[in-house]
Protein backbone atom coordinates (compact mmCIF):
# COMPACT_ATOMS: atom_id res chain seq x y z
CA UNK A 1 0.00 0.00 0.00
CA UNK A 2 1.57 3.08 -0.75
CA UNK A 3 0.85 5.96 1.86
CA UNK A 4 3.12 8.25 -0.06
CA UNK A 5 -0.21 10.54 -0.76
CA UNK A 6 -0.54 11.87 2.23
CA UNK A 7 2.84 13.38 1.68
CA UNK A 8 4.72 16.30 -0.79
CA UNK A 9 7.65 13.68 -0.95
CA UNK A 10 9.02 15.67 -3.88
CA UNK A 11 9.94 18.90 -1.27
CA UNK A 12 10.97 16.03 1.45
CA UNK A 13 13.06 14.70 -1.38
CA UNK A 14 14.43 18.13 -1.92
CA UNK A 15 15.25 18.74 1.70
CA UNK A 16 16.74 15.34 2.28
CA UNK A 17 19.07 16.15 -0.59
CA UNK A 18 20.27 19.67 0.82
CA UNK A 19 20.63 18.39 4.62
CA UNK A 20 23.19 15.67 3.20
CA UNK A 21 25.17 18.00 0.93
CA UNK A 22 25.64 20.14 4.40
CA UNK A 23 26.65 17.21 6.02
CA UNK A 24 28.98 15.83 3.11
CA UNK A 25 31.54 18.33 3.99
CA UNK A 26 31.49 17.21 7.67
CA UNK A 27 31.99 13.56 6.34
CA UNK A 28 34.76 14.83 3.94
CA UNK A 29 36.86 16.84 6.47
CA UNK A 30 37.14 13.69 9.01
CA UNK A 31 38.40 10.87 6.71
CA UNK A 32 40.51 8.65 8.85
CA UNK A 33 38.90 9.36 11.78
CA UNK A 34 40.18 7.16 15.05
CA UNK A 35 37.77 5.29 16.54
CA UNK A 36 35.81 7.39 19.24
CA UNK A 37 33.69 5.03 20.80
CA UNK A 38 33.95 1.14 21.21
CA UNK A 39 29.91 0.38 20.94
CA UNK A 40 30.36 -3.90 21.31
CA UNK A 41 33.63 -6.12 20.28
CA UNK A 42 34.45 -4.91 16.33
CA UNK A 43 32.37 -2.07 16.26
CA UNK A 44 32.90 1.25 16.95
CA UNK A 45 32.18 5.19 15.82
CA UNK A 46 34.29 7.53 15.13
CA UNK A 47 34.00 11.69 16.48
CA UNK A 48 32.87 12.32 12.72
CA UNK A 49 29.45 9.74 13.20
CA UNK A 50 28.51 11.86 16.08
CA UNK A 51 29.00 14.98 14.44
CA UNK A 52 27.50 14.09 10.83
CA UNK A 53 24.51 12.62 12.93
CA UNK A 54 23.75 15.75 15.05
CA UNK A 55 24.26 18.22 11.61
CA UNK A 56 21.92 16.14 9.98
CA UNK A 57 19.27 16.01 13.40
CA UNK A 58 19.58 19.53 13.62
CA UNK A 59 18.50 20.59 9.53
CA UNK A 60 16.21 17.81 9.06
CA UNK A 61 14.28 18.88 12.52
CA UNK A 62 14.69 22.53 11.62
CA UNK A 63 13.23 22.15 8.39
CA UNK A 64 10.25 19.41 8.52
CA UNK A 65 9.48 19.85 12.31
CA UNK A 66 10.06 15.44 12.40
CA UNK A 67 11.65 12.91 14.61
CA UNK A 68 14.86 11.67 13.73
CA UNK A 69 16.06 8.67 14.19
CA UNK A 70 19.44 7.25 13.86
CA UNK A 71 22.31 4.86 14.57
CA UNK A 72 23.85 7.00 17.21
CA UNK A 73 21.61 8.79 19.18
CA UNK A 74 18.54 6.69 18.88
CA UNK A 75 15.24 8.63 18.67
CA UNK A 76 15.32 12.24 19.28
CA UNK A 77 12.30 14.43 19.00
CA UNK A 78 11.81 17.64 17.49
CA UNK A 79 13.45 20.27 19.83
CA UNK A 80 15.23 17.90 21.59
CA UNK A 81 19.51 17.83 21.70
CA UNK A 82 21.28 14.65 21.22
CA UNK A 83 23.29 13.30 24.23
CA UNK A 84 26.71 13.97 23.83
CA UNK A 85 27.53 10.01 23.82
CA UNK A 86 25.80 7.37 21.33
CA UNK A 87 22.67 5.73 22.93
CA UNK A 88 23.19 2.51 24.36
CA UNK A 89 20.17 0.31 23.11
CA UNK A 90 21.85 -1.08 19.59
CA UNK A 91 19.33 -3.35 17.43
CA UNK A 92 22.01 -6.09 16.99
CA UNK A 93 21.72 -6.57 20.57
CA UNK A 94 19.09 -7.34 22.51
CA UNK A 95 18.09 -4.07 23.42
CA UNK A 96 16.55 -2.85 20.42
CA UNK A 97 14.11 -0.46 20.31
CA UNK A 98 10.61 -0.44 19.40
CA UNK A 99 11.05 1.02 15.79
CA UNK A 100 14.33 -1.09 14.94
CA UNK A 101 12.63 -4.53 16.40
CA UNK A 102 11.76 -6.18 19.28
CA UNK A 103 13.02 -5.07 22.84
CA UNK A 104 13.95 -8.30 25.41
CA UNK A 105 12.64 -7.91 28.83
CA UNK A 106 10.91 -5.08 29.15
CA UNK A 107 7.68 -4.12 29.89
CA UNK A 108 6.59 -1.08 27.54
CA UNK A 109 7.65 -0.75 24.13
CA UNK A 110 8.95 2.21 22.20
CA UNK A 111 6.05 3.95 19.84
CA UNK A 112 6.66 4.16 16.60
CA UNK A 113 6.29 7.81 15.51
CA UNK A 114 3.82 8.06 12.14
CA UNK A 115 6.22 9.69 9.98
CA UNK A 116 10.17 10.46 10.90
CA UNK A 117 13.49 10.33 9.05
CA UNK A 118 15.76 7.36 9.56
CA UNK A 119 19.65 8.45 9.27
CA UNK A 120 23.09 6.64 9.63
CA UNK A 121 25.46 8.87 9.61
CA UNK A 122 28.71 7.07 8.30
CA UNK A 123 27.87 3.21 7.05
CA UNK A 124 31.13 1.67 7.14
CA UNK A 125 32.71 3.24 9.40
CA UNK A 126 35.26 0.63 9.73
CA UNK A 127 36.18 1.81 5.95
CA UNK A 128 36.09 5.25 6.74
CA UNK A 129 38.61 5.37 9.71
CA UNK A 130 41.00 3.91 7.44
CA UNK A 131 40.53 6.08 4.28
CA UNK A 132 38.99 2.84 2.84
CA UNK A 133 36.30 5.07 0.16
CA UNK A 134 33.42 2.43 0.55
CA UNK A 135 31.71 4.50 2.98
CA UNK A 136 28.22 6.65 3.15
CA UNK A 137 25.55 8.55 4.13
CA UNK A 138 22.14 6.91 4.36
CA UNK A 139 19.30 8.76 5.02
CA UNK A 140 14.92 7.74 4.38
CA UNK A 141 11.74 8.66 5.44
CA UNK A 142 9.37 6.41 7.29
CA UNK A 143 5.56 7.27 6.93
CA UNK A 144 3.10 4.25 8.21
CA UNK A 145 5.71 1.73 8.59
CA UNK A 146 6.77 2.52 4.62
CA UNK A 147 10.02 4.07 3.03
CA UNK A 148 8.87 7.01 1.68
CA UNK A 149 12.40 8.47 -0.40
CA UNK A 150 15.60 7.63 0.27
CA UNK A 151 19.01 9.27 -0.14
CA UNK A 152 22.77 7.31 -0.31
CA UNK A 153 25.47 9.64 -0.58
CA UNK A 154 29.10 8.44 -1.23
CA UNK A 155 31.22 11.19 -0.63
CA UNK A 156 34.14 9.89 -1.64
CA UNK A 157 32.96 8.17 -4.47
CA UNK A 158 30.87 11.27 -6.09
CA UNK A 159 28.22 9.05 -5.98
CA UNK A 160 24.52 9.65 -5.35
CA UNK A 161 21.39 7.32 -5.23
CA UNK A 162 18.16 8.83 -4.66
CA UNK A 163 14.66 7.65 -4.72
CA UNK A 164 11.18 8.47 -4.34
CA UNK A 165 8.32 6.03 -3.99
CA UNK A 166 6.57 5.74 -7.20
CA UNK A 167 8.72 7.55 -8.84
CA UNK A 168 11.84 5.22 -9.41
CA UNK A 169 15.71 5.85 -9.09
CA UNK A 170 18.33 8.45 -9.95
CA UNK A 171 21.53 7.98 -9.67
CA UNK A 172 23.67 11.66 -9.10
CA UNK A 173 20.34 13.13 -10.47
CA UNK A 174 19.63 11.26 -13.66
CA UNK A 175 16.93 8.53 -14.35
CA UNK A 176 19.33 5.48 -13.41
CA UNK A 177 18.83 2.88 -16.53
CA UNK A 178 16.95 -0.68 -16.51
CA UNK A 179 18.85 -3.62 -13.71
CA UNK A 180 20.90 -5.35 -16.73
CA UNK A 181 19.75 -9.41 -16.99
CA UNK A 182 21.42 -11.47 -14.63
CA UNK A 183 24.81 -12.88 -16.66
CA UNK A 184 26.67 -15.77 -14.26
CA UNK A 185 29.87 -15.10 -16.33
CA UNK A 186 29.45 -11.24 -15.67
CA UNK A 187 27.08 -10.55 -12.79
CA UNK A 188 28.83 -9.68 -9.56
CA UNK A 189 27.09 -10.24 -5.84
CA UNK A 190 27.91 -8.33 -3.35
CA UNK A 191 28.13 -10.23 0.46
CA UNK A 192 28.13 -9.18 3.99
CA UNK A 193 30.17 -9.44 6.28
CA UNK A 194 32.18 -12.53 6.81
CA UNK A 195 33.91 -12.96 9.58
CA UNK A 196 32.15 -10.51 12.11
CA UNK A 197 30.84 -11.63 15.09
CA UNK A 198 28.31 -9.24 15.83
CA UNK A 199 25.91 -8.88 12.81
CA UNK A 200 22.64 -10.37 13.68
CA UNK A 201 24.30 -13.55 15.46
CA UNK A 202 24.05 -15.40 11.92
CA UNK A 203 27.16 -17.92 12.51
CA UNK A 204 30.26 -17.49 11.08
CA UNK A 205 30.27 -21.27 9.17
CA UNK A 206 26.40 -20.11 7.85
CA UNK A 207 27.83 -17.15 6.22
CA UNK A 208 30.91 -18.81 4.40
CA UNK A 209 28.92 -21.41 3.77
CA UNK A 210 25.91 -19.62 1.80
CA UNK A 211 29.21 -17.18 0.21
CA UNK A 212 30.02 -20.97 -1.15
CA UNK A 213 26.46 -22.32 -2.31
CA UNK A 214 25.71 -18.75 -3.69
CA UNK A 215 29.44 -19.05 -5.74
CA UNK A 216 27.65 -21.96 -7.74
CA UNK A 217 26.19 -19.62 -10.03
CA UNK A 218 27.40 -15.99 -9.22
CA UNK A 219 31.86 -16.56 -8.23
CA UNK A 220 32.41 -12.72 -9.11
CA UNK A 221 31.68 -12.24 -4.99
CA UNK A 222 32.50 -8.70 -3.76
CA UNK A 223 32.87 -7.93 -0.13
CA UNK A 224 32.78 -3.82 0.14
CA UNK A 225 32.25 -3.60 3.60
CA UNK A 226 28.88 -1.28 3.61
CA UNK A 227 25.50 -2.55 3.94
CA UNK A 228 24.25 0.72 2.62
CA UNK A 229 26.93 0.87 -0.83
CA UNK A 230 25.59 -2.80 -1.51
CA UNK A 231 22.31 -2.41 -1.90
CA UNK A 232 22.65 1.29 -3.73
CA UNK A 233 25.36 -0.57 -6.35
CA UNK A 234 22.23 -3.08 -6.64
CA UNK A 235 19.64 -0.72 -7.09
CA UNK A 236 21.96 1.19 -9.61
CA UNK A 237 22.88 -2.16 -11.25
CA UNK A 238 26.37 -2.48 -10.53
CA UNK A 239 26.07 -5.48 -8.68
CA UNK A 240 23.20 -7.70 -9.65
CA UNK A 241 22.46 -8.54 -5.83
CA UNK A 242 23.32 -8.52 -2.82
CA UNK A 243 23.35 -10.55 0.54
CA UNK A 244 23.57 -8.53 3.88
CA UNK A 245 23.30 -9.82 7.36
CA UNK A 246 22.47 -6.25 9.53
CA UNK A 247 19.14 -6.63 11.17
CA UNK A 248 18.96 -2.53 11.26
CA UNK A 249 16.93 -0.26 9.86
CA UNK A 250 18.98 2.38 9.39
CA UNK A 251 21.53 0.34 7.33
CA UNK A 252 18.87 -1.45 4.93
CA UNK A 253 15.90 1.05 4.42
CA UNK A 254 17.80 3.21 1.92
CA UNK A 255 18.84 0.53 -0.31
CA UNK A 256 15.78 -1.64 -0.06
CA UNK A 257 13.31 1.56 -1.56
CA UNK A 258 16.30 2.05 -4.02
CA UNK A 259 16.18 -1.60 -5.15
CA UNK A 260 12.50 -1.71 -5.57
CA UNK A 261 12.18 1.91 -7.31
CA UNK A 262 14.40 0.94 -10.27
CA UNK A 263 12.56 -2.64 -10.46
CA UNK A 264 14.30 -4.93 -8.23
CA UNK A 265 13.27 -7.27 -5.67
CA UNK A 266 14.38 -6.93 -1.52
CA UNK A 267 13.35 -9.42 0.71
CA UNK A 268 14.40 -11.42 4.00
CA UNK A 269 15.90 -14.84 3.51
CA UNK A 270 12.62 -16.22 3.56
CA UNK A 271 11.10 -14.24 0.56
CA UNK A 272 9.03 -11.88 2.77
CA UNK A 273 9.20 -8.21 3.17
CA UNK A 274 12.21 -7.64 5.19
CA UNK A 275 10.90 -5.91 8.47
CA UNK A 276 13.26 -4.15 11.26
CA UNK A 277 15.16 -6.83 13.66
CA UNK A 278 15.53 -9.23 11.29
CA UNK A 279 19.29 -10.72 10.34
CA UNK A 280 19.26 -11.25 6.86
CA UNK A 281 18.22 -9.63 3.67
CA UNK A 282 18.97 -10.32 -0.26
CA UNK A 283 18.07 -8.12 -2.81
CA UNK A 284 18.53 -7.73 -6.67
CA UNK A 285 17.62 -7.72 -10.60
CA UNK A 286 14.04 -10.42 -10.07
CA UNK A 287 16.10 -13.64 -11.92
CA UNK A 288 19.11 -12.78 -9.36
CA UNK A 289 17.24 -12.20 -6.17
CA UNK A 290 15.47 -15.70 -6.82
CA UNK A 291 18.16 -17.17 -7.78
CA UNK A 292 20.07 -16.14 -5.02
CA UNK A 293 17.01 -17.09 -2.49
CA UNK A 294 17.36 -20.90 -3.99
CA UNK A 295 21.20 -20.91 -2.84
CA UNK A 296 19.83 -19.56 0.44
CA UNK A 297 17.63 -21.67 1.10
CA UNK A 298 19.51 -24.38 0.83
CA UNK A 299 21.56 -23.76 3.38
CA UNK A 300 21.15 -25.38 6.42
CA UNK A 301 21.70 -23.05 9.98
CA UNK A 302 23.38 -25.51 11.61
CA UNK A 303 23.56 -25.53 15.83
CA UNK A 304 22.66 -22.67 16.01
CA UNK A 305 19.09 -22.14 16.17
CA UNK A 306 16.55 -25.23 16.57
CA UNK A 307 15.93 -26.17 13.36
CA UNK A 308 16.54 -24.83 10.06
CA UNK A 309 13.22 -23.98 9.12
CA UNK A 310 12.12 -22.03 12.29
CA UNK A 311 15.06 -19.57 11.18
CA UNK A 312 13.49 -19.51 7.44
CA UNK A 313 10.16 -19.48 8.74
CA UNK A 314 11.43 -15.94 10.53
CA UNK A 315 13.30 -14.92 7.64
CA UNK A 316 16.55 -14.75 9.58
CA UNK A 317 17.71 -14.35 13.29
CA UNK A 318 15.99 -11.55 14.79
Amino acid sequence: MDNSDQLDTRTLLAIAEAAVDEAESTFSAAVGAEPEIIKSPGDFATEADLSVERQLRTLLSQYTGLPVHGEEFGTVLPGEIPGEMPQERYPNQDKADGIDGPRANTVQEDIEPETYWVVDPIDGTANYAVGNPFACILLALVHKGETQLSVTEMPLLGRRISARRGHGLLVDGMPARPLPPSDPGVTQISFGSILSQRRGNLPISYRQDMLNEIGKSYPRMRVTGSVGIDLAFTAAGVFGGTVTFSPNLWDNAAGILAVQENGGVATDFAGNPWRPGVSGLVAGEPEVHATLLQHIQAVPIGTAARTAQEIRDRGGIN
